[in-house]
């Protein structure tokens, strides 16, 4: 992180995790000595409904608080999410981490996005770990492939404390695997 403002966008239906993934992050950035804050943003708050979880992550203070309209990364929880929000790969600086069962589904969306993209099939790997398809703590390993300031050891402690007991240590173990998983296309 080279000083500054690192803003990041997590887009996700109610249920799959965004909003405390990007909790999971700002309590993970803290630990480290940095200045982070996560807030959500709901369209109709109800199971299945879209998302957006607003994270900055900063070595100086924070002090505005408003939505992120043009992130760094931004941390897609579905392909679908791709066509209600078509314009994140024009609004994404850098990176697009994206969970989806096949890259090649989702590469039509992508196309003219100059920044690079992290794939990942959270689904498989949350359902194997976690015996559902809550993808939350499988993104966040997969965003630690392009966001060096925080380290898997970072998250994992993070995770632990915010599930605690056996939950955390399941949360944590994906975190890990995720990492390991995911692939940087570009």
């Amino acid at each position: 992180m080279n000083g500054g403002n690192y803003e990041i966008v997590f887009f996700g239906r109610g249920g799959q995790g965004a909003v405390t993934a990007a909790q999971v992050m700002a309590l993970a950035a803290v630990s480290r000595g940095l200045y982070a804050l996560a807030y959500p943003e709901f369209g109709p708050e109800r199971r299945g409904a879209p998302v957006r979880s607003y994270l900055v992550i900063s070595t100086e203070p924070i002090e505005v608080r408003e939505p992120i309209e043009e992130p760094n990364i931004s941390v897609v929880f579905g392909p679908d999410l791709l066509r209600v929000n078509p314009d994140i790969p024009e609004r994404t600086r850098d990176y697009i981490v994206i969970n989806s069962r096949r890259f090649e589904t989702i590469e039509p969306y992508l196309r003219g996005f100059r920044g690079g993209v992290v794939h990942i099939d959270a689904y498989d790997l949350s359902t194997k770990h976690l015996g559902k398809a809550i993808v939350n703590t499988a993104m966040l390993g997969a965003l630690l492939k392009v966001f060096d300031a925080l380290t898997v050891d970072d998250i994992t402690n993070a995770v632990l404390k915010t599930f605690g007991g056996r939950l955390g240590k399941v949360n944590a173990e994906l975190v890990r695997v995720a990492y390991n998983e995911a692939r940087v296309i570009k």
